[in-house]
């Protein structure tokens, strides 16, 4: 295992003095009578706006708040009164209810379309469309929050517990590339019934967040004598992915309310955990990508003045309330031990840490004030900022095959960008970038704070640097062919390229390099796509990028080391999708375009294709040279076919 100890590299941006400190709280986890709360949507949500949140996420069992329905009301005095209330404060003409024989009462269920204005407030307050996907398998009951959805999911089910999490997470997953929203699941209660286990989640694909503190009093947030804890999960499941070399696991805490009109520990009640988002502003796409740097802590009742965190440093001050003290635990795993310890207490308000040969390391904040209605007697305020970690390069798997015609389309979106491309024996990856004050960030939008964890260095250069160290100069052992990087340029073509000559230039020794019209191969190949500068390359006396040609620049006479490849959108060349035959005109078509490529000694690559080996059998039957796909694994195997 290798690591490399330079500052400012992780697996994530965590919280960065560079960025002004909004915090928005918010709770993620919640339900009403649309599915097992017991009171309306509006009643729960002018309680959170009451009570100083910015966001919610209403997340009802496997049900969105749309379409007609009505509930019927119970005589029990307790059910009554909490219509009661609700007809007081929302008035006749806004409750929709009817009464019957025998004192029968039903009420019609608002949708979030009908109510969401009344409590939405630009920088004031937002509500996230959301969805408790509920589940189980063998009678353990596995939940999963999926964070602003935009399209209600069905559970799935799998052949065990990680099955399970895993295909409902891959279904959102799905959504969120088919929408281009910004969503994310997380795991709920791990020790809701002792389900889930910290061997089960390490095992999960693009799964960030889980529930380190959940509200409900039958979850087991602190384990029993023979079970863990859902910290000690946290620890354990963070060593495996920083081994794996995968974004680490981030810890929420939430309410998971459902009981709004009685109090006590054996109900699950609103205000006992939440998040503070460090956010440039209060939108869903913000709040999630947030969410996703890291640029949050999870609390029951302690805030922060400040907190600013990078890959290998943690600073703090405590906004402290008159007559209570603080006690700061900083937890982590020394290197060489498989074990969290704490590794360094005070008592105090505020307290930083920078990492030395430590693999990671959490800071978590104990007051001495007793939590108001707590989720167990005896339990105190308290926060956990999110864990901090150099990044660890994985060692390469012996068992991979070098593909030389697999290309990870938007590889960054991959559960472990680059990583998981390599595993699957890629030889070309792509990357969106956006340039920003000389820097490349990758993503397919534009984002909305510059997250240094996602810049093409660190996800891309340095990464692939160090495989080609640990491999003797060749990004895999047994291969000597081209590998290729591809960049997608999404702002302006020459800005874009200046920033990327220059941070290339660090890298020019794994580089093709080109002068005039001679060039010397290097490990890793690097084309422009998107915005490409193609004057400024033709004009350039040393290159170390090419160009992604189209269709259109054949015969133009560009070199195939100035333009490598030629790509198209499969849609433009090709109507057939998979099924029945492919027209004998469009295979024609197809195999006239790779031999008008080939003649000029590049290759072809075609995006938005079908993700379909009927499809791929096709291509490569005519000479296509890359799949350019998502799917890695399916890719894989039918290549090795």
């Amino acid at each position: 295992m290798q690591r490399i100890a330079l500052p400012l590299l992780s697996l994530f941006l965590l919280i960065s003095p560079l960025y002004a400190q909004q915090w928005y709280k918010g709770n993620l986890h919640t339900h009403s009578l649309w599915s097992d709360g017991d009171d309306y949507p509006e009643m729960i949500m002018d309680w959170y706006k009451a009570n100083g949140y910015h966001f919610i996420g209403l997340s009802d069992h496997n049900t969105f708040q749309e379409g007609e329905k009505w509930i019927k009301v119970p005589r029990a005095p307790d059910r009554r009164r909490t219509f009661e209330r609700y007809l007081r404060t929302f008035g006749p003409d806004w409750v929709k209810y009817q009464t019957g024989p025998n004192d029968s009462l039903k009420v019609r269920l608002k949708n979030l379309s009908e109510y969401r204005s009344y409590f939405e407030e630009p920088e004031k307050f937002l509500i996230l469309k959301s969805e408790e996907v509920s589940t189980g398998y063998q009678g353990k009951p596995i939940h999963i929050n999926m964070t602003n959805l935009q399209n209600l999911l069905k559970p799935l089910p799998g052949n065990s517990v990680a099955e399970v999490m895993q295909n409902n997470i891959d279904a959102v997953v799905a959504q969120r590339r088919q929408t281009g929203q910004p969503m994310f699941p997380h795991i709920n209660h791990p020790n809701f019934h002792y389900a889930i286990t910290a061997n089960d989640l390490m095992q999960l694909r693009h799964e960030r967040f889980f529930e380190v503190f959940n509200g409900h009093p039958q979850v087991h947030n602190y384990g029993d004598s023979t079970r863990e804890g859902t910290e000690a999960m946290w620890d354990k499941i963070n060593l495996t992915f920083l081994r794996q070399g995968r974004p680490l696991m981030l810890g929420l805490a939430t309410d998971d309310s459902h009981n709004y009109n009685f109090f006590g520990p054996t109900y699950s009640n609103s205000g006992r955990g939440w998040v503070m988002v460090n956010a440039p502003e209060l939108k869903p796409n913000t709040i999630v990508e947030a969410l996703e740097a890291g640029r949050f802590y999870a609390t029951t009742g302690v805030t922060f003045e400040s907190l600013t965190q990078t890959a290998t440093t943690v600073a703090f001050k405590i906004k402290t309330e008159p007559d209570v003290k603080y006690r700061i635990q900083f937890i982590g795993i020394r290197k060489g031990q498989e074990k969290a310890e704490i590794l360094r207490e005070l008592m105090g308000t505020e307290a930083s840490y920078t990492l030395t040969d430590e693999l990671l390391v959490r800071a978590k904040v104990i007051s001495t004030k007793p939590k108001f209605n707590p989720f167990e007697p005896g339990d105190v305020e308290t926060a956990w900022t999110q864990p901090m970690a150099p990044l660890q390069t994985p060692q390469p798997l012996a068992s991979v095959v070098p593909l030389p015609n697999a290309h990870a389309h938007n590889d960054y979106e991959q559960s472990r960008p680059l990583w998981d491309a390599l595993d699957h024996g890629f030889t070309s990856v792509e990357a969106d970038v956006y340039a920003h004050k000389d820097t490349l960030y990758v993503a397919h939008n534009r984002p909305p704070f510059w997250n240094t964890d996602k810049s093409l260095e660190n996800l891309y250069l340095r990464p692939l640097a160090e495989r080609i160290r640990q491999n003797g100069g060749k990004v895999y052992a047994n291969y000597s062919g081209p590998f290729y990087l591809m960049i997608d340029f999404k702002t302006g073509a020459d800005s874009t390229y200046r920033a990327l000559e220059k941070v290339l230039q660090r890298y020019r020794s794994i580089l093709t390099t080109c002068k005039g019209n001679r060039c010397q191969p290097g490990t890793v190949t690097v084309f422009i796509s998107g915005n490409r500068p193609i004057e400024t390359l033709k004009r350039a006396k040393e290159r170390l990028v090419g160009i992604d040609g189209r269709p259109a620049d054949l015969g133009k006479g560009f070199s195939r080391d100035l333009m490598p490849v030629v790509s198209d959108s499969y849609g433009n060349q090709l109507q057939w999708r998979g099924q029945g035959p492919m027209p004998d005109d469009q295979f024609q078509k197809l195999r006239q375009l790779v031999q008008r490529v080939h003649a000029e000694g590049k290759k072809l690559r075609l995006w938005a294709c079908p993700e379909d080996p009927a499809v791929w059998a096709k291509l490569r039957e005519a000479g296509a040279d890359f799949l350019s796909t998502d799917q890695l694994e399916l890719a894989r195997d039918f290549l090795l076919k």
